[in-house]
């Protein structure tokens, strides 16, 4: 599954446009965005929603994907360097926002500041604020304006069915364990605002749905890992997603556990689980074992604090006898 933040390529300002020209200007502020975001520090700012920072669209263990691998890098957003991506500097973003008509946030025409509306799929409560902001942040460093549009999941849903929605947040988690699942978010008649597919951009490529159209009917193989290659570097270069990142996931069992293997996938997979009830009772009566020492321990402390305080009130009482005595 995937975490992302997308864009409306059916958008006016952020999506396809109208000329060649216009599109080439679009496209260079969608990649600037993508630079912006630091997924990098999102996981360390939100460590338990942390994750792999993602190069494209299929994580990694999924056939096709080549995440994790230096053939993976997205070269719009990050640098090989000694072996480790590396983000793209703010100043190649901002110089690729100059290049789409925003030199330092403004509209080189009109000298106007650029806003986007930021559609959030949930109330902003104390919990997610902190999550917004950070995406407030990021745009910042373009100088860009981002008016935060936040609402409940089925205002946020019929945004989207209606295309009206500019910069968003989304998620997916995959049906099958196959690229298909994930390269058909991207598929032009997918598209959720024309025909209420799963394509939330609403991106069309001919090129691309050519290419998904041969590579759903093939097998796992080296012609579908070349088909599958071109399709990402299209949308690396395409940006309808700033591809955001792959959450981790973990999970802790008891040793008498097995068959655990949990994934995102298998939903039911308790009935694939197998216990050693033998090993689990030895285990309990081990562990719930009664420990006396300690409550002996507290009962001594306490009986002494009993004594100490009995012996100080008699001490008490005897020199008030003599007091009344001397003063008789």
């Amino acid at each position: 599954n995937s975490y992302v933040i997308g864009f409306n390529m059916l958008d006016p300002v952020i999506g396809k446009g109208r000329t060649p020209q216009e599109d080439e200007r679009h496209r260079k502020l969608r990649e600037a965005i993508s630079i912006a975001i630091d997924w990098e520090e999102f996981a360390k700012v939100f460590p338990q929603r942390a994750g792999a920072t993602a190069m494209g669209p299929i994580p990694s263990g999924i056939f096709g994907s080549r995440e994790r691998t230096p053939a993976g890098i997205n070269a719009i957003t990050h640098r090989l360097i000694n072996g480790v991506p590396v983000r793209r500097s703010i100043q190649e973003a901002r110089q690729l926002m100059a290049d789409a008509g925003y030199p330092d946030g403004r509209d080189v025409a009109s000298g106007r500041p650029l806003v986007l509306n930021y559609d959030f799929y949930a109330l902003p409560t104390p919990e997610r604020k902190s999550e917004i902001d950070w995406v407030v942040r990021q745009f910042s460093k373009l100088n860009i304006q981002l008016e935060v549009r936040a609402t409940d999941n089925n205002q946020f849903q019929d945004k989207i069915r209606k295309g009206k929605h500019q910069v968003f947040w989304t998620g997916w988690n995959a049906d099958y364990p196959d690229a298909e699942n994930f390269l058909i978010l991207f598929y032009g008649p997918n598209s959720k605002s024309v025909s209420d597919g799963e394509n939330q951009s609403n991106y069309q490529n001919p090129e691309y749905d050519a290419l998904f159209a041969k590579m759903k009917t093939l097998t796992d193989g080296p012609q579908k890992q070349a088909l599958i290659d071109q399709m990402v570097a299209i949308l690396q270069k395409d940006a309808p997603w700033s591809w955001g990142y792959f959450p981790y996931a973990s999970a802790a069992v008891q040793h008498w556990v097995y068959n655990s293997k949990p994934a995102i996938l298998i939903r039911d997979h308790g009935r694939y689980l197998r216990l050693d009830v033998d090993e689990r009772r030895r285990a309990q009566a081990a562990w719930n074992r009664a420990v006396w020492w300690p409550m002996i321990a507290l009962t001594l402390l306490a009986a002494g604090l009993l004594l100490l305080a009995a012996r100080a009130f008699k001490r008490r009482e005897r020199m008030n006898a003599r007091g009344e005595v001397l003063v008789a």
